[in-house]
C-alpha cells in the first residue's frame, strides 16, 4: 500500500490510500443480442459504467402487440442524439401508434412498421450496434428479440461551414470543411455531382472507432490504388485515431522525410478536383482537413487559386512562386557562401559595401545569419500560438523594433536584416503548410553546407535533396513526377500552365487511371 500525499489550501496534507489494481478476472464478452432483456440491459449497465456515465442517456418502456406487452430498451447519448427525433419517430410510434393487427412478427412490425424514421438498421452483434451510440445513433432492444435497432440521430453541436483558414483565395469558392464527417462528404458530393463518387465508410482506431470515408470516382480511379489506401488504413493497429493528420502519419511510406507525402486540405473543391484526375481522398470525422493520395511535389506548390485565375495571371503568379520557393532555400546559403568563399563573384562596390556594413560585427557571417534565422522561427512561431490582434503586433514589433535595435547595436549588419527578410517573405508563398515547414528545416541544412564548402556545398546539399524527392514515392506515384520518369507532354504545363480549354485531353499517366481521357479534343465547340 502507497500513501500519497496531496497539499489543500490551508497547506494540510490530504493522505490517500492507494490500493494496488487488482487481477480481478476480465468482464465476459457478449457477442450477440440476448433474447432476454435483463441479459442485455446488465451487460450495456456494465460496459457503460452506469449510471457514472451521466451523458449515457436510458430509457425503459412497454410496446403492445396484438394485446401482448413487450419490454423495451432504448439508449443514447445526451449531446449527441436529437431528442426530438427520439420521442417523436421512435418512442412515439412504438408507445402509442401501435396498434398494429400485423402477423408477421414483432421484428418484422418494428423495423418495417412501427418506428418512423429514415435511417433504422437491424443486428444481431450487441457490439457493433453499442459502438453506433458513442457516434450519436440510438440503439432499441426489445424483449425476446434476438436482435436489436439502431436509428441515426445524430445532432450535436458543431462549428458551421466557412472560410478555409489556411486557403483562403479572393476568386474560386469560399466553402471548407468542418469536423463533423456527413458535412464534410456532403460537400464533395454536392460540388462533385456524379453517381460513380463512391464514399466508401471505414472505421479508424481499434477502440475509437473513429468513422471516416474514402473517396474515389469508381470509372476512374485505379483499383490497385483504391486497394493500397484502404489496406494501409484498415491495417493501422493504434487503440486511437482522433485527426486524419495522424492518419497521415500512419500510412505514409518515409516518416523521415522532410517534405509530406499526400496533401492536406480544407476546400471541397480542391479535393473534388483531384478526384476527377484519379486520386483517392480520405475524410475522417472530427477532423477539418482532408487527405489526398498520392501527391507530387508540383501538387503541393501549386495553390487552389491556380485553377480560377485567367491563364496570363496565372503564369505569372506561377512563375514568382517557383522564385520565392529557390529563395527561401537557397538565397541565405548562397549569400554566406559567396561572402565566405567566394567573394570574387561580388561586383566591387557591392563588396564594400558589404564589408563596411560588416565592420563593427562581432560575429562571422555563419554565425550572424544562424542567429538571425532563429530570431525570424521564433518571432514566427510567437506569431502563430498568441491571440491574432497580439500575434500581428508581435510580429512587427520583433520585426522592427528587435531588428533596429539589434542593429544599432552592432550584433547585426543591415544586409543581414535584408537578406533573412527577404527569405522569410518568400517561404510564406509555399501554398502547403507541410511543405513550407519542410524549406524551413532544409534551409538550415543548405547554410551548413556552404558554411564546409561554399557553393560546392550548396551544390553537393542540393544534389542529395533531389536524390531523395526522386526516390520518394507516394502511394507507388515518384514524387517528382511528372517531372521524372519522364512525361514530356506535361513538363511545360508544370510551370507555364496553359488556358483551361487548352489542357491536355487526357489524365496524369503516373496515376494510371482507368479512363485516360478527361474531355473532348476541342472543348470549345462554339469555335467550329
Amino acid at each position: 500500500m502507497k500513501n500519497l500525499f496531496f497539499y489543500n489550501e490551508n497547506n494540510k496534507p490530504y493522505n490517500f490510500d492507494i490500493e494496488p489494481p487488482s487481477k480481478s478476472a476480465p468482464r465476459e464478452v457478449m457477442n450477440h443480442v440476448s433474447g432476454d432483456l435483463d441479459v442485455n440491459i446488465a451487460y450495456i449497465r456494465e460496459l457503460f459504467s452506469l449510471p457514472q456515465n451521466g451523458d449515457i442517456v436510458t430509457r425503459e418502456f412497454t410496446v403492445q402487440l396484438l394485446n401482448t406487452s413487450y419490454r423495451a430498451f432504448i439508449i443514447c447519448v445526451e449531446g449527441l442524439s436529437n431528442a426530438v427525433s427520439i420521442d417523436e419517430f421512435i418512442l412515439k410510434p412504438l408507445m402509442l401508434l401501435n396498434n398494429s393487427t400485423d402477423k408477421d412478427g414483432l421484428e418484422n412490425l418494428v423495423e418495417t412498421g412501427l418506428i418512423t424514421h429514415t435511417q433504422v438498421k437491424k443486428n444481431d452483434n450487441i457490439h457493433e450496434l453499442l459502438l453506433t451510440v458513442n457516434i450519436g445513433n440510438a440503439v432499441l432492444f426489445i424483449d425476446t428479440l434476438k436482435c436489436g435497432f439502431t436509428m441515426d440521430v445524430k445532432s450535436w453541436e458543431h462549428r458551421s461551414v466557412g472560410n478555409p483558414e489556411n486557403e483562403a483565395v479572393i476568386q474560386g469558392p469560399h466553402e471548407g470543411f468542418n469536423e463533423v464527417l456527413r458535412c464534410n462528404t456532403a460537400l464533395i458530393r454536392k460540388t462533385l455531382n456524379t453517381p460513380d463518387l463512391v464514399m466508401e465508410n471505414i472505421p479508424v482506431g481499434k477502440t475509437s472507432k473513429s468513422p471516416g470515408a474514402i473517396a474515389y470516382l469508381k470509372n476512374v480511379a485505379n483499383e490497385s490504388l483504391v486497394a493500397e489506401v484502404k489496406k494501409r488504413i484498415s491495417l493501422i493497429d493504434a487503440e486511437y485515431v482522433l485527426s486524419s493528420l495522424d492518419v497521415e502519419q500512419y500510412i505514409e511510406e518515409a516518416s523521415f522525410l522532410p517534405v509530406p507525402q499526400m496533401v492536406t486540405t480544407e476546400r471541397p473543391d480542391r479535393v473534388c478536383k483531384a478526384l476527377t484526375e484519379g486520386r483517392v481522398a480520405f475524410v475522417l470525422n472530427g477532423s477539418s482537413h482532408v487527405l489526398i493520395m498520392p501527391a507530387t511535389f508540383f501538387d503541393l506548390i501549386t495553390s487552389a487559386e491556380d485553377e480560377y485565375l485567367r491563364y496570363p495571371y496565372s503564369v505569372f503568379i506561377r512563375f514568382l512562386r517557383y522564385i520565392a520557393v529557390f529563395l527561401s532555400l537557397l538565397f541565405p546559403a548562397v549569400f554566406a557562401s559567396v561572402l565566405n568563399f567566394h567573394p570574387e563573384l561580388l561586383l566591387t562596390n557591392i563588396l564594400l559595401t558589404v564589408s563596411s556594413s560588416r565592420a563593427l560585427v562581432p560575429f562571422g557571417a555563419l554565425m550572424e545569419l544562424i542567429l538571425m534565422e532563429v530570431a525570424f522561427e521564433l518571432i514566427k512561431e510567437a506569431g502563430i500560438r498568441v491571440p491574432g490582434p497580439i500575434g500581428s503586433t508581435l510580429g512587427i514589433v520583433g520585426g522592427l523594433i528587435v531588428g533596429q535595435a539589434a542593429v544599432e547595436a552592432n550584433l547585426v549588419s543591415p544586409i543581414m536584416i535584408i537578406i533573412v527578410a527577404v527569405t522569410g517573405i518568400a517561404s510564406f508563398t509555399v501554398p502547403s503548410y507541410s511543405l513550407a515547414f519542410a524549406f524551413r528545416f532544409s534551409r538550415f541544412l543548405y547554410i551548413l553546407g556552404g558554411a564546409v564548402a561554399g557553393l560546392y556545398g550548396v551544390a553537393v546539399v542540393f544534389f542529395i535533396n533531389t536524390v531523395m524527392g526522386i526516390g520518394t514515392k507516394s502511394f507507388g506515384v515518384p514524387f517528382l513526377s511528372p517531372l521524372t520518369p519522364a512525361a514530356a507532354r506535361n513538363r511545360v504545363n508544370l510551370i507555364f500552365g496553359a488556358p483551361i480549354w487548352k489542357r491536355g485531353t487526357t489524365r496524369e499517366e503516373y496515376l494510371k487511371p482507368k479512363d485516360m481521357y478527361k474531355k473532348a479534343k476541342i472543348s470549345r465547340k462554339w469555335r467550329e
